[in-house]
């Protein structure tokens, strides 16, 4: 079972946000917030994060692929909550980085998400190197702290 980065549930360390709202629809039998919902507030803050690169008309087109996605519950959430998810990098290599998330109600962290995304060709979809230029702005967003 994966253990939270300790870093990522705090949100001094995150510097790039986006809110969500949690709908009724969102919500199981339970009336707890569906596990599927903490995913797709995890992604909206991934989208967030990467839109400069895949808008129409990107002064710097770039296309990114998810190659691995978990996401650590740590608590409830019920409707009709909001939802803030801090989105950082955790590290960055050659042709991949590790994204690293943390999602708060109310200042609590209550789920934490780490996904490692490759740079790919737009034409082949192959993974091609990160440029510096990207590499660079990624840097910008690097969360500090221990590894897990």
């Amino acid at each position: 079972m994966p253990t939270p980065t300790t870093r990522l549930t705090r949100r001094e360390c995150f510097s790039h946000w986006a809110r969500e709202q949690v709908r009724f629809s969102d919500t199981d039998a339970l009336g707890h917030v569906n596990n599927l919902a903490f995913g797709a507030f995890a992604e909206t803050g991934r989208c967030m994060f990467l839109k400069r690169f895949v808008e129409k008309g990107s002064a710097q087109p770039a296309m990114f692929l998810p190659a691995t996605i978990a996401i650590t519950f740590l608590g409830e959430v019920h409707w009709p909550a909001a939802v803030e998810v801090g989105t950082g990098i955790l590290s960055i290599g050659n042709s991949s980085f590790r994204f690293g998330q943390g999602m708060f109600e109310e200042g609590r962290c209550f789920a934490t998400s780490e996904a490692v995304f490759v740079h790919v060709g737009v034409a082949d979809h192959r993974p091609q190197p990160i440029p510096d230029s990207i590499r660079e702005w990624l840097g910008g967003y690097v969360i500090e702290g221990e590894e897990p």
